[in-house]
């Protein structure tokens, strides 16, 4: 009886710890999760592009390995980053990368023939954009930056029809990741106006 009673002590002990830790630790943080955008289909009729109609593969895409992590880097300096543990995107960045032009190209063009990449077997791109994304991050003071070489290739994927680097920037509107966020996807926007334009020559 006495073991019994000195065990049930012993964990009444430890419950009143932790709930003592607990309360000096105060409440968790809470996380906040992004995800980029796409362009405003309400909105687009400005741009005026006319329809292509072809089929296209969009991907593969590759991202820098600081990007391959959840949480949304912000730049420092030219070589120095910060990782804001409560600061995420909501999923894997390339991915949503990818859909976004993917997404951006097919309103751009008018076009329900794009997918992105891995396609399924049925489907025959004519033409192939693939992306190397080399640089993706924001300034939460300053500007976001968009580098990437691309190419686009014929439907074997075997012969290449052009190809080119895009050096891309804005200046975030006030110092937030919202703000950042929607900076980052004006980015891809005009990345993937530059991507619809070389598309229209080609098909041309």
């Amino acid at each position: 009886m006495r073991c019994a009673h000195t065990g049930l002590l012993r964990s009444v002990l430890l419950v009143l710890v932790w709930q003592l830790f607990s309360g000096c630790a105060g409440p968790l943080p809470v996380n906040n999760y992004y995800s980029l955008a796409t362009v405003d289909a309400t909105d687009f009729e400005i741009h005026n592009m006319a329809r292509l109609d072809v089929s296209l593969g969009v991907g593969p895409l590759s991202v820098p390995d600081y990007l391959k992590r959840p949480q949304i880097a912000t730049r420092l300096a030219e070589n120095r980053y910060k990782f804001e543990d409560s600061q995420r995107w909501a999923g894997l960045i390339e991915q949503d990368m990818l859909a976004v032009i993917t997404s951006n190209l097919g309103l751009m063009l008018s076009t329900d023939k794009v997918a992105a990449f891995p396609w399924l077997n049925f489907f025959k791109p004519d033409y192939r954009i693939a992306i190397d994304v080399l640089q993706f991050d924001s300034a939460l003071d300053g500007d976001a930056v968009f580098k990437a070489r691309w190419s686009i290739s014929d439907a074997t994927g075997r012969e290449l029809l052009a190809s080119g680097k895009s050096d891309l920037r804005t200046t975030l509107q006030q110092s937030s990741y919202a703000a950042l966020v929607q900076a980052e996807s004006e980015l891809l926007e005009r990345f993937s106006m530059e991507l619809a334009g070389q598309l229209q020559q080609l098909a041309d």
